[in-house]
């Protein structure tokens, strides 16, 4: 797997959620956005994400998709999944992580973290 277009991306967003119609748009809209070719286990991927949450709550920074993101990553137990972000920092206001099952290409979970334009993203990669 090299890169994945945009059309790919949003056909793995087939969950209708909130979080889920945020990145869609975004992606429609043109944001810049990236899918990590690395297998990580979601049991990691997990223990990342709670970090990033609790590091947002800390900071007061609006979430969006954490609850359904938790309990599905929590979920996937060993199973490796891909990362990727979409940046709508300019638009909606949101950083959003997005894990995805790698075969066949599928969101698992999101979630958006509202910072500012200038702001920064919570924590690296991951």
């Amino acid at each position: 797997m090299n890169e994945i277009p945009a059309s790919e991306l949003l056909a793995a967003l087939e969950a209708d959620s909130e979080v889920n119609s945020l990145v869609r748009n975004a992606v429609i809209s043109g944001v810049h956005f990236k899918v990590g070719l690395e297998l990580i286990p979601a049991a990691r991927l997990l223990g990342i994400c709670l970090g990033r949450v609790k590091a947002a709550q800390r900071h007061g920074r609006p979430t969006v998709g954490v609850a359904e993101c938790l309990a599905s990553l929590a979920g996937m137990g060993e199973r490796v999944l891909l990362v990727a972000f979409a940046n709508d920092r300019e638009g909606s206001g949101y950083y959003f992580k997005i894990y995805l099952d790698p075969d066949p290409l599928k969101v698992i979970g999101c979630f958006g973290v509202n910072v500012s334009p200038e702001g920064d993203p919570i924590a690296g990669p991951a």
